[in-house]
């Protein structure tokens, strides 16, 4: 399994390599006529300092942090401004609509977008675009994908693959699995149990039990809900959350009733890294939350300067599990969320 990059520093060694064992494997899943980060070319100089806006979902999440962060790192180098904007919640859509809208009266150079929902931001962006201000959406984009660029996980295939991991390496090709989903809104809230559907529909003899449930980013609301999955169904082999708050539920859930029960997620919040020590979490996908940001940024000045940018990007992405924890492969994929850290001795 396999990583990622660290830019602006610029893009982390590891890349080229982790990518390519990462494709080896059949755990990078790009999506058809999508380009890679590699394939993006280097700006040149900006003509003046822009001044872009960075929207992500939500404030609340390391995840979106690590985006601003490869943001910034891209605004350092190339002597742009960046400026973050994002609801406390990620359920607070009239809040983000309302961003964005803000952002193109105020006349920004360039917004780069984290969508809380595909359809709903579709006419803010339109309204972006008619200004002309380009538009790049990261990790969740509209429906249909107006923006200049998307950049992104391919998110179905990840989930997939984790799947495949999960069935044949946890459950022995049979068994009960959950899903926790964080909202059925977002693109990504739709994409990752599809695609978790998808990579188990080869084992016949593994089950979902019960409807896909919404912790609503919550962690103690993900814990109540696994908490009643495992007294509903004491013979559940797995639950698969489909972000960091909604795997970070489920294990504390697991963790204080001592259960079986393991979990697999999406992302790295920190407080994950005991649950995977410990095997409660036994495999996350994480993604390239820093690139993402760091190549928006890159992208707005290839927009600007009239380069033909890629329509869709797939950024590369890790199954991190308990074996490969230590591994210098993970310790950069780990870094993409949180660039400080270091692993223990």
């Amino acid at each position: 399994m396999m990583p990622r990059v660290k830019s602006a520093r610029p893009p982390h060694p590891l890349l080229a390599a982790s990518l390519g064992a990462a494709l080896a494997l059949g755990l990078a899943g790009p999506a058809l006529a999508a380009a890679s980060v590699k394939d993006i070319p280097t700006p040149a100089k900006p003509a003046k300092a822009y001044h872009f806006e960075l929207i992500t979902k939500s404030n609340a999440s390391p995840y979106w942090l690590a985006v601003k962060e490869g943001a910034d790192a891209a605004a350092a180098k190339w002597g742009v401004h960046v400026a973050f904007e994002a609801p406390a919640s990620g359920l607070n859509l009239p809040a983000q609509i309302a961003m964005v809208n803000n952002a193109v009266t105020a006349g920004v150079d360039g917004i780069v977008l984290a969508a809380q929902n595909p359809k709903a931001l579709l006419k803010p962006v339109q309204s972006a675009m008619a200004h002309h201000v380009p538009v790049i959406t990261v990790d969740s984009g509209l429906s249909p994908n107006i923006a200049d660029s998307f950049l992104a996980t391919s998110n179905v295939g990840a989930a997939a693959a984790l799947a495949r991991y999960t069935a044949t390496h946890l459950m022995d090709h049979s068994g009960e699995y959950a899903i926790i989903d964080f909202n059925h809104t977002s693109s990504t809230g739709i994409a990752r149990p599809t695609g978790f559907e998808q990579g188990m529909k080869g084992f016949a003899s593994i089950k979902r039990m019960g409807p896909v449930l919404y912790s609503e980013n919550s962690i103690s609301k993900g814990i109540s809900l696994a908490s009643n999955l495992l007294t509903e169904y004491p013979n559940l082999k797995v639950i698969f959350g489909a972000n960091d708050r909604s795997a970070l539920g489920p294990a504390n859930a697991v963790a204080r009733a001592h259960g079986k029960t393991r979990v697999v997620g999406f992302d790295a919040d920190l407080g994950e890294i005991p649950f995977i020590h410990s095997g409660v979490i036994q495999a996350s996908i994480l993604q390239s939350p820093y690139d993402m940001g760091y190549y928006a940024v890159v992208e707005l000045l290839d927009v600007i300067q009239g380069k033909s940018v890629p329509k869709r990007i797939d950024t590369p992405y890790f199954l991190l599990t308990p074996a490969n924890l230590g591994s210098k492969a993970a310790t950069a994929a780990i870094r993409q969320y949180a660039p400080k850290y270091q692993p223990a001795s």
